[in-house]
């Protein structure tokens, strides 16, 4: 099909949406991009980096609720549901509930497995094509686990997703120790991903605007869209807080937690709830791991990133709230300094805490696609914690869509009406 798109105006200028951006741009399409901030404060900056074939089980799934609930009574749990009446929320987790079941798995791990290992070809592909310095590192991930029970739903995991052909060792605690000698492993095990990856985020997003930027596409920072209009002849205005109006042919909505108020004016519902994480990033340590471990039972992500240390983890559904809860903090650092006996909690006070927050969806697969009731509105969001890991494939998707009229990847499952 030839491609007669004019300007496709992307909100957002998060990984989601400079991804979308990337792929419209390369496919000829004129590109404009806003963004309710300066471009450096968004979820896409401060998060732990991975690339994660592995990845094929949704948030959703079973005995997450159960395992929830006893969660939400311990203040330094890694997860937490601030109790509020908000009908959203309400509505989120009864989604979130019918969601996780088995069934769900099944059908999600090969959906997913589809858009992880896509999205890792195209940033291998990104990285050459564009000789981009991002700190990709292709050496794998280790989920170590402290009890028994702990190992064996990470075998339970690596199981499913060894049987939709993603790699994975089981090790014992010698073999995870020799694996990573510049950590202290009290385990009792670990299972180890050989195709997973980690790289420096923040330096993914700069560079990747600049060749945005190179490559003709305009940013609009510190432009808040309010609301989208579609005309009778299929073009779209833009609407910002300042009453300033942009007009494209096609629109793709990226803008995470915030989403679902601006479709809101579209009369769209988006079940989208935020959830906050955070990271503090050791300065210049002097050990380093060698590959990106997570902490399976503590929920806490470790990378190396460019002779940084980033601890990453938690996650609390508390509506756009970005302040920071003490207990979450404490409880990220004390579960990493085991692991490091040369750090104290004194030389984690003196780092920064960035906060981030992740747009989670229900069923825990990213909506992704053209709006029904609108012919030229687009929807890429609701990547949870694996934004790094999903959105250059769904920006492909969404490329496609609108270049071609079909995407290889579209599948129901990930159907931005789903829920409509």
């Amino acid at each position: 099909m030839v491609n007669n798109t004019n300007h496709v105006i992307v909100i957002g200028a998060g990984i989601a949406g400079l991804a979308t951006a990337y792929y419209l741009s390369k496919s000829g399409v004129t590109v404009t991009v806003c963004d309710k901030g300066d471009g450096n404060d968004n979820c896409s900056y401060g998060n732990a980096g991975l690339i994660a074939p592995r990845h094929i089980i949704p948030l959703a799934s079973p005995g997450v609720i159960s395992q929830g609930l006893r969660w939400m009574f311990k203040a330094e749990s890694p997860f937490y549901i601030k109790p509020r009446l908000n009908a959203d929320l309400i509505s989120w987790l009864w989604k979130f509930r019918n969601a996780a079941t088995a069934k769900h798995v099944e059908e999600s791990g090969p959906v997913l497995r589809d858009m992880l290992l896509r999205n890792q070809e195209l940033l291998i592909d990104l990285e050459k094509s564009e000789s981009m310095s991002i700190g990709l590192q292709r050496n794998g991930h280790l989920s170590v686990c402290e009890t028994e029970k702990g190992l064996n739903n990470e075998i339970t995991s690596a199981e499913k997703a060894k049987a939709l052909g993603v790699p994975t060792q089981v090790l014992s605690a010698k073999e995870a120790q020799e694996m990573e000698p510049n950590m202290q492993l009290d385990i009792h095990g670990a299972v180890y991903y050989p195709n997973d990856a980690h790289l420096h985020p923040g330096q993914l997003m700069n560079e990747l605007k600049s060749i945005l930027k190179k490559q003709g596409v305009t940013f609009r920072f510190n432009t808040k869209v309010i609301d989208i209009k579609e005309k009778s002849d299929g073009s779209v205005d833009v609407v910002s807080s300042e009453r300033q109006r942009i007009t494209g042919t096609h629109v793709v909505v990226c803008s995470g937690t915030w989403a679902p108020d601006l479709m809101k004016k579209l009369d769209v519902k988006l079940p989208v709830q935020a959830g906050k994480g955070y990271s503090i990033t050791l300065k210049n340590p002097s050990k380093l791991p060698k590959i990106n471990v997570v902490l399976a039972e503590r929920k806490v992500a470790i990378t190396p990133i460019n002779g940084d240390l980033r601890f990453a983890g938690t996650m609390e559904v508390a509506g756009h709230d970005t302040s920071i809860t003490a207990a979450k903090i404490n409880a990220l650092k004390k579960s990493v300094l085991p692991y490091f006996p040369e750090y104290s909690l004194e030389d984690l006070d003196k780092q920064p805490v960035w906060v981030g927050l992740r747009p989670c969806s229900p069923d825990g697969l990213p909506f992704v696609g053209k709006i029904k009731s609108f012919r030229n509105v687009y929807v890429s969001t609701g990547h949870s914690m694996v934004g790094m890991s999903l959105s250059f494939a769904n920006g492909e998707t969404i490329s496609q869509l609108i270049t071609e009229g079909q995407a290889k990847l579209s599948h129901s499952l990930t159907d931005p009406n789903r829920y409509m």
